[in-house]
């Protein structure tokens, strides 16, 4: 049997032609620039031969594969796990999700000698009363409706938006009536005048006159605090963004009917065992086994215990069974995916990891990369990261690029890239601005609030161990803090079938414009949006047909009307400079940056932009589906090129990118800092510490976040 898996004549995606040969039983590691076709060969051609050769064999909806591929032998069966959640069900838990949920229903079942199906969670008649089995309910948050630094004569409430001068003078007339300085801040206030002025009622009705569109109205009523959910204007509403999920105040979290915290198990009821932390769940496990003589329960607690002690392992005993999917980082959710490989029965798996050490601290990277070199005992290991604990563990190392998209996709010499990352980069000189106090009394979900410091005007980095709540705190917590502020997040950019990256970058309408005028035509003749004159009638814009249902097996081709681009084939005919709106799709960001140069000064400043963080070998047309990870965090940045917040959070922007890329984010996010921006940014990479002017690390202390400086 031979030791190696060959794949020749690859020609997936952007790669070129290229062969591999991966050793079994070992590591063998892929890295590149982001866009280079590392995630191509990994996922969309090695993982993919290994997954359709195995469910070929069986499966009736096994769905035609998309890899192109001169030959390949010795392949075995693959498991591809990503740093990605695309889950969206609430419903769906870590115990429902891995299965662990049968194991602990069936253990309740026998020591209490009640049906099992009463223990089954997502059943209608065991869903607590009030909550429907969420665990959690939707009230207005302060935090999200109240200016804290906005005078109360101002009008802090940001839901009463419309008719201004009528909340401003009611809100005068109420606090001259209870006796509040309505020249203060609502953060100026005490909790009593706080608590007055969010659930307060006047004793007068006020007569108010205000204005409307083109006119004057009068309106007569008494004050009502905006926690009392009461509309001072008839028709007034309270939009779903002023809401935040709190724990509900019946189950506590624990999504079953009150009936069933009657039964006990190892003094817990099953919705106590479902919020419990891994860490704490093994000593439970150990009295059951202690108190229950049952021979039958042996399996049960075993595949439990065997869950929970590698979860734990993975630095993920701060989980728990209840904890909803879609609530996961991408990180948290393949450490979860990888503990159920450690578990598996099955030998001689493909296991292919994106980035597996991403979004962890020093602590927890040896702990997980000794699990991993264990893992290639029993698997073969394919991993897409640019971590230098795994260039030496490594049995094989397949470098792809040179260069991103088009421009990439060859093999390339292993140990000249990699020699090249450890070229350092000019780092900027630091100066530490004005400190900024973060201090917030609120609860979300198990914080009871935060207490750090940045630096304003300044790059500011959060790291901290996986779960502690650095996400948390720059998604929840400091849009309560701060007035002005923007957030960009890791997950993949949201969009339809037609999102390309002309619609990420905000260029395509322009595109459709400047075309417009040229030949004196409505925009929409040039769009290829669905439903627009200028949208291919075979596709519909999106540039492909898919033939079959998710039932059976999609197949998706390629429209041959208008050459994957989406548009009319009529439009071929309208050309400027020689160049129609067809060759402009399939033009890459550089070449469209130097087309559009004395065309549209809008279009080339966002192009050059993406240039500068080093996206121009992107295509204008280029579906977001196919952006790598690296493509995606990089496109969302440029969004905050024009944004007017004054502070900006970002979750990871550093992962999945080589050390020419992390020095080109650096450099955009120095020029915002130059526009008087204060940055925070989550991450972990440490090529990319030396850049930052103030290192926090973020701990727990009595449930409030709080930081150290570094």
């Amino acid at each position: 049997m031979s030791d190696t898996i060959d794949v020749w004549g690859v020609e997936t995606n952007n790669l070129k032609n290229i062969d591999v040969s991966l050793e079994k039983h070992a590591i063998n590691l892929i890295v590149g620039p982001s866009g280079s076709g590392k995630s191509s060969l990994a996922y969309d051609t090695v993982a993919q031969i290994g997954q359709h050769e195995f469910m070929s064999m069986f499966a009736d909806n096994a769905s035609d594969p998309t890899y192109k591929v001169k030959g390949y032998r010795n392949m075995v069966a693959a498991v591809p796990l990503k740093q990605a959640n695309y889950n969206n069900n609430m419903r769906s838990t870590i115990g429902t999700y891995f299965g662990i949920n049968r194991y602990i229903g069936f253990i309740f079942s026998v020591i209490s000698g009640v049906s099992e199906d009463f223990f089954v969670l997502n059943k209608e008649s065991n869903l607590c009363e009030v909550c429907h089995g969420f665990g959690t309910v939707k009230e207005l948050d302060v935090n999200k409706l109240i200016s804290f630094n906005t005078k109360l004569k101002d009008d802090p409430v940001r839901c009463w938006d419309r008719y201004k001068d009528f909340y401003r003078s009611i809100i005068e007339k109420f606090c001259t009536e209870v006796g509040i300085d309505p020249n203060k801040t609502f953060r100026e206030l005490s909790e009593e005048e706080r608590h007055t002025f969010l659930y307060g009622e006047s004793k007068a009705k006020y007569q108010i006159l205000y204005h409307k569109v083109n006119s004057k109205s009068r309106r007569t009523t008494k004050f009502y605090g905006v926690m009392r959910e009461k509309p001072l204007i008839v028709g007034a509403s309270i939009s779903d963004k002023y809401y935040s999920d709190t724990v509900c105040p019946c189950c506590r979290g624990k999504k079953y009917a009150s009936s069933h915290d009657e039964i006990k198990v190892g003094g817990l009821s099953i919705g106590e065992y479902m919020i419990t932390p891994f860490a704490d769940l093994l000593k439970v496990n150990k009295a059951i086994r202690k108190h229950s003589k049952s021979a039958s329960l042996t399996f049960a607690l075993d595949a439990i215990d065997t869950f929970l002690q590698r979860a734990i392992d993975f630095n993920l005993g701060y989980l728990f069974f209840n904890r909803s999917i879609p609530t996961l980082s991408g990180g948290e959710l393949q450490r979860l995916r990888m503990v159920q490989v450690f578990n598996t029965q099955l030998t001689d798996l493909l296991i292919v990891l994106d980035e597996p050490l991403g979004g962890l601290s020093g602590k927890e990277r040896k702990k997980i990369y000794d699990s991993i070199i264990e893992l290639k005992e029993k698997h073969t290991l394919v991993i897409v990261d640019h971590s230098d604990i795994f260039v030496k563990s490594a049995r094989t190392i397949v470098a792809l690029g040179e260069k991103s998209g088009k421009n990439g996709g060859y093999l390339i010499d292993a140990q000249s890239y990699i020699k090249k990352q450890k070229v350092p980069m000019p780092k900027p000189e630091h100066t530490l601005g004005a400190p900024i106090r973060v201090v917030l009394n609120s609860k979300i979900y198990q914080y009871n609030g935060v207490d750090i410091e940045l630096s304003e005007g300044c790059l500011n980095l959060i790291t901290g161990a996986s779960g502690i709540g650095k996400s948390t705190l720059i998604r929840e917590y400091f849009p309560q803090f701060f007035e002005s502020y923007a957030y960009v997040n890791q997950r993949p950019i949201l969009g339809n079938k037609n999102s390309n990256v002309a619609t990420s970058l905000d260029i395509a309408t322009e595109i459709f414009s400047t075309f417009a005028k040229k030949f004196k035509k409505d925009k929409n003749y040039f769009s290829n949006n669905t439903g627009n004159e200028g949208c291919c009638p075979s596709c519909l814009g999106a540039g492909y047909i898919e033939y079959g249902s998710e039932k059976t097996s999609v197949l998706r081709l390629e429209c041959a009307d208008c050459a994957g681009t989406g548009f009319n084939k009529d439009l071929a005919k309208h050309k400027i400079k020689g160049q129609s709106i067809f060759d402009i799709w399939r033009m890459t960001v550089d070449e469209a940056a130097e087309f559009f140069k004395d065309i549209n000064p809008k279009i080339t400043t966002a192009l050059q932009d993406a240039s500068s963080i080093l996206l121009g070998h992107l295509l204008i047309g280029q579906p977001t589906s196919t952006l790598s990870g690296g493509e995606n965090i990089r496109i969302k940045l440029l969004k905050l090129r024009n944004s007017r917040s004054d502070v900006l959070g970002i979750d990871e922007p550093f992962k999945g990118l080589s050390l020419t890329e992390i020095h080109s984010v650096v450099s955009f996010l120095m020029g915002m800092i130059a526009k008087g921006k204060t940055v925070v940014v989550i991450d972990h990479n440490e090529a990319a510490f030396p850049y930052f002017a103030k290192h926090i690390e973020l701990k727990l202390y009595n449930n409030i976040l709080k930081g150290n400086s570094l």
